[in-house]
């Protein structure tokens, strides 16, 4: 690695001297700087030609008056690209209970939600598919005992109906991008705005573009089969998930230790445990 313009960035990132995300001033650069950067390398350095510069120049993005967004990273990788390549941040490489949260349940699997319970990867960690199967089993015997003595429920038949037009909406349509983009865009918002290092600025904007999704390109995804059909009302749902985390992220104004969550603007960790943090969220 070469030397960089300002050597201490990823700690001038953490005390809040630089808010991300950071931007590329292309309108301030000389003309040849600036072609050089979007148009030479943003064009034809790996598979950024077509999802980059193709997408970014038909949407209207002009970098001779446009600055274009950086990806928002962990700190440490501002300032060492190769640290970066060997550490990436923990929504680039899984999803487990430490880093994001599951269920709250008590001993019969039973969630906070009247009827609802929970197993497998929601509640546990790290136990693959015997802890699935035995947590499974035994939360669907008290949710089968639970149904047994639950009152009827009341149909709500509007209710019905409108849940009917939206699940189906998608199969109505002849003409619209897949489930595939998507979850494609769902994920890139999570990673760039909601990742490891976390902050109330990028939280804000996630939450623009999640609700920008859910207006635009959720209602225009078209779906040609049952199976596409299931996958983009998984989408649906991971949209709504996205927005109660960010929410959940900026509501909880610490830092934590015991669950991994940094907040940038709130460095001080909570003094409460993981189980507490979880159950106040």
């Amino acid at each position: 690695m070469g030397p960089h313009l300002i050597s201490d960035l990823s700690d001038r990132i953490k005390k809040r001297e630089f808010v991300l995300p950071l931007y590329a001033d292309l309108p301030s650069m000389p003309e040849h700087e600036r072609r050089g950067i979007f148009g030479l390398m943003v064009g034809n350095e790996g598979k950024t030609r077509v999802p980059i510069y193709g997408i970014y120049t038909q949407a209207g993005f002009d970098p001779n008056q446009d600055m274009l967004q950086a990806s928002v990273q962990s700190p440490a990788a501002y300032a060492n690209t190769t640290w970066w390549m060997a550490n990436p941040p923990p929504q680039w490489r899984d999803c487990g209970f430490g880093a994001h949260g599951g269920l709250i349940v008590d001993w019969n699997l039973r969630s906070t939600l009247e009827g609802l319970y929970a197993a497998g990867q929601q509640v546990f960690q790290g136990f693959g598919h015997s802890g699935a199967a035995a947590s499974g089993r035994y939360a669907a015997r008290n949710a089968a005992a639970y149904a047994r003595g639950a009152n009827d429920p009341v149909i709500d038949r509007g209710q019905v109906e409108k849940e009917k037009a939206r699940v189906y909406a998608p199969i109505q349509r002849e003409k619209g991008q897949g489930w595939k983009e998507l979850y494609a865009g769902i994920a890139r918002i999570m990673q760039d705005y909601c990742g490891e290092y976390k902050q109330e600025e990028t939280l804000n904007m996630g939450l623009r573009w999640i609700n920008e999704i859910k207006e635009v390109e959720a209602s225009e995804t078209a779906a040609r089969n049952p199976r596409e059909l299931i996958r983009t009302i998984e989408c649906f749902t991971r949209l709504t998930t996205a927005e109660m985390i960010m929410h959940a992220s900026l509501a909880r104004r610490a830092s934590s230790t015991p669950l991994d969550f940094k907040r940038i603007d709130f460095p001080e960790a909570d003094r409460r445990n993981g189980t507490n943090l979880l159950q106040s969220h």
